[in-house]
Order: C-alpha cells, then sequence, then structure tokens
C-alpha cells in the first residue's frame, strides 16, 4: 500500500467518521424533548401564529429527512444555527471563541508532548530508584484529584490568597486579559493574555504531563527487556544512545496514537477549567449552552469538538505512518 496510500485510507476513514458524527448530533438534537420554538412559545405573550412562524422559519415543521438535507447544506456553507442565549449566528460565536481555546488547549498539548516524554523515557530508565519512586507517588496521588478541584485550590492560593495577602508573585483568575488592555500596546497585551493563561493553562498541563509520561513509562520499561536493547549495551554503546536512539523511538509508537487519543480528554478538560476560570472559550460557551438549554449553540459546539477530536486523532495516525518504517515500506 506505501505511505501514500496509507494516508489516503486514514483521510478518507476520518471523514467517514466525521459524517457519522455529525449525523449522530443531528439526532441526537431532534431526539430531545420539544423545540427551539417552545423555549418562545412558554412566555405566554406570543401568539400561536408566531410560533408557527418559527416553525417554518427554521424548517423545523418539515420531515425529518429534509431537515437532516437542510441540517447538511448549512453545516458545509458554514451556517451553524442562531443561539436564542447570545441573539447571535452559532459560528460567529464559536469564531470569537474559538482562538482563546486553540491558545490554551495547543499550548497544553505542546508542553504535554515535550515534557511528558521527556520526564516519562527520565523515570523509566531510572526504574526503582527514588526518582521513580517519588513519581509514581505523584502521579497516584494527582490522579486521584479531579481537574476542576485542582483548578480551585490554584485560584485559592495563587490567586485571590497570593493578591489579598500581598504576595511578589500571584496570577488572575477570571477571564483572559485585563478589559481595555489593548490601549497600552501589543506587547501589553501580549504579557496580559500570557499572565490570565498561567493557572488554567497549568491546571491542564500538570495532569496532561504525569498522564502521558506514565503512559510512556510503562512503554519504555517493556523496550528495556527487548533483545535490542541487550544488543546495543553489548556492543559497547554509551545508555544515553541506548535510551534515546533504541529505546524512546521504538517506545514512542504507541504514545502517538495516544496522544491523539489526548485531545478528547483536553477538549473535556477545557469545559471544566474555562468554567471554573471564567475564560472565554468554546468549552465555557458549551457551558453555558447546556445550562440554558440553547439547543443550536449545543449543537453547534459539539459539531466543532467532533471535528477538532478526529483532526488530532488523524494528525496522530499519519504521523504514525512516518515514525513507522514498516508503514512506508509495506
Amino acid at each position: 500500500m506505501g505511505l501514500k496510500g496509507y494516508i489516503a485510507k486514514k483521510i478518507l476513514f476520518a471523514l467517514i467518521a466525521y459524517f457519522i458524527a455529525i449525523t449522530v448530533v443531528f439526532l441526537i438534537y431532534h431526539a430531545m424533548p420539544g423545540n427551539p420554538a417552545d423555549i418562545f412559545a412558554l412566555d405566554p405573550r406570543v401568539p400561536p401564529d408566531v410560533r408557527e412562524h418559527l416553525l417554518e422559519r427554521w424548517g423545523l415543521n418539515e420531515p425529518l429527512w429534509k431537515q437532516y438535507g437542510l441540517f447538511l447544506r448549512n453545516i458545509f456553507q458554514g451556517d451553524l444555527g442562531f443561539s436564542f442565549l447570545h441573539r447571535k449566528d452559532v459560528s460567529v460565536l464559536i469564531g470569537e471563541r474559538i482562538p482563546w481555546t486553540l491558545l490554551l488547549l495547543g499550548s497544553a498539548f505542546v508542553i504535554n508532548g515535550l515534557v511528558g516524554i521527556f520526564l516519562g523515557s527520565f523515570v523509566a530508565w531510572r526504574r526503582g530508584s527514588k526518582t521513580d519512586t517519588a513519581f509514581v507517588l505523584t502521579y497516584n496521588i494527582y490522579n486521584a484529584l479531579p481537574l476542576f478541584f485542582v483548578g480551585m485550590m490554584f485560584i485559592a492560593f495563587f490567586g485571590f490568597y497570593a493578591r489579598t495577602h500581598g504576595w511578589a508573585i500571584w496570577f488572575p483568575f477570571v477571564g483572559a486579559k485585563t478589559p481595555l488592555i489593548e490601549r497600552e500596546g501589543t506587547l501589553a497585551l501580549i504579557l496580559d493574555v500570557l499572565w490570565h493563561l498561567v493557572l488554567p493553562l497549568s491546571t491542564l498541563v500538570i495532569a496532561g504531563i504525569l498522564g502521558w509520561s506514565w503512559f510512556m513509562r510503562g512503554n519504555l520499561i517493556n523496550v528495556k527487556t527487548e533483545d535490542y536493547i541487550q544488543t546495543a549495551r553489548a556492543k559497547g554503546l554509551k545508555e544515553r544512545k541506548v535510551l534515546y536512539r533504541h529505546g524512546v523511538r521504538n517506545a514512542l509508537l504507541p504514545v502517538i496514537t495516544d496522544i491523539g487519543m489526548s485531545i478528547g480528554w483536553l477538549i473535556g478538560g477545557s469545559v471544566l477549567i474555562e468554567t471554573v476560570f471564567a475564560y472565554p472559550g468554546t468549552g465555557r460557551l458549551l457551558y453555558e449552552a447546556i445550562m440554558f438549554k440553547d439547543y443550536p449553540l449545543l449543537q453547534g459546539s459539539f459539531i466543532i469538538i467532533a471535528g477538532l477530536t478526529l483532526l488530532g486523532l488523524l494528525i496522530a495516525e499519519l504521523l504514525y505512518g512516518f515514525v513507522d518504517p514498516r508503514i512506508r515500506t509495506s
């Protein structure tokens, strides 16, 4: 099949999976009790003819198969519906919020991958040492703590307590930037955004680094017992060269798949973290849609989340094809 065939197959499977995902979102949306017009109809001031007009306006009086066709057409045109809560197009709302989420998740993704792989390799090669024992203990303790609880502790200590007690270093715990900071220039805006990013990013990063390190540690421990590792040592290669050239490269293969799967975890975590820190991203937007039963916003958010998750998995699969020589030569 070769690398080109492998890439083409993975892209095709990703497109099919996305089509299935948005179809499931459509069916769940229509399986919910009531419809958007009913939300307005609860107001006694709304006459019945207005409700009928809303049903006709949104195509909700059409058969299900026609609604599905209209749904697909709107998606391909970039129309995700109208938010009742924010009185805006859903695509406009998500477009305003998604840069903040991409900043938070993108930073967490890069830091988790680089530091997690390095830390996992470091402790695995020193299995049984005090460093390894400390890492295992830290992982088990931190893994038992809910993500939102960690975020609240960060707010309490490094935000509220540090600020009220005059600590030299404290961090904002609400929002993504100081209002009107743009007036002070681009550099001030960038520094302010990074300052606001510290606590939510730290909450995601610590959990992500420990999780990826744990996975990398387990893979590398298994690889250490392979014959080619013993052969490399018998040739007199230095431990560092054995570790990185023979150990880490082979232990990375399953980690790449796990990296793709972690996109879903990061998105789920962003809903909690953005809510706790009042961070203006799509995670908080999804929370607002759930709380206020804004069905179009909820549906549009799930469509975007499904696309981002599948994109992460696709990137992981493509990286696997470049890293694993068996795929390139098959």
